[in-house]
């Protein structure tokens, strides 16, 4: 399991810049998710934001290079969201897509987009399914989250978090917030920085959005 934190580059910064310190999670991300639709009101894939906390933006764009105009490299934030996501694509970016509780294949990510906003990291990706799927015959579910749960993965608190764009015939969704046992939650509490419960943990702490179509 700690090889997840080694591989995974901004989880890596955290664990070199950190103070030992208790309770997981340990960074957290605002997500933004929208699923795509195509003409055929089959769901092609699942564009993914993600919006860093503070702590790692800060230490990120310390040692990011500034450009001529001031602001910082773009070269430099796209090749450190290229490593991201290529560390993450063992564990199936953090994103999870279901049809009927199976866990639909997807292509390797090529579409990203990173940049800085009010001091903090924003990148985005998009996961394509290998094979569109029809919501209409089939229970359609996601979630994104950390396996481990060192990362905390929840829906922005603002705005409008969860969209759906092209042919969505008539699709709407529902958000479950995760509820996890009590005696889950204290033992994630007492984890140090450089312990992990292993890879169940998190989807106890993950929300789960929920298709439904006419």
């Amino acid at each position: 399991m700690k090889k997840l934190f080694l591989a995974f580059a901004f989880c890596t910064l955290i664990f070199s810049a950190s103070p030992k310190a208790h309770a997981h999670p340990h960074s957290w991300i605002d997500l933004e998710t929208t699923l795509l639709f195509n003409e055929d009101g089959q769901i092609t894939g699942l564009w993914v934001g993600w919006l860093f906390d503070d702590f790692y933006s800060a230490f990120t764009l310390e040692e990011t290079p500034r450009n001529s105009m001031g602001g910082y490299d773009q070269s430099s934030l796209d090749a450190l969201a290229k490593q991201n996501l290529k560390n993450l694509s063992e564990y199936s970016y953090f994103t999870f897509i279901h049809a009927d509780g199976k866990t639909l294949p997807h292509k390797e990510v090529t579409k990203f987009k990173t940049f800085v906003d009010n001091n903090r990291l924003w990148m985005e990706f998009t996961v394509e399914l290998e094979t569109p799927i029809d919501p209409r015959t089939q229970k359609i579910d996601y979630a994104v989250y950390d396996p481990t749960y060192y990362v905390e993965i929840l829906h922005a608190a603002k705005g409008d978090p969860i969209q759906m764009v092209g042919n969505v015939n008539g699709c709407g969704y529902s958000l479950t917030s995760p509820e996890p046992p009590e005696e889950l939650s204290l033992m994630a509490a007492a984890l140090d920085q450089d312990e992990t419960a292993g890879d169940g943990i998190g989807i106890s702490f993950a929300e789960r959005v929920v298709l439904s179509c006419p």
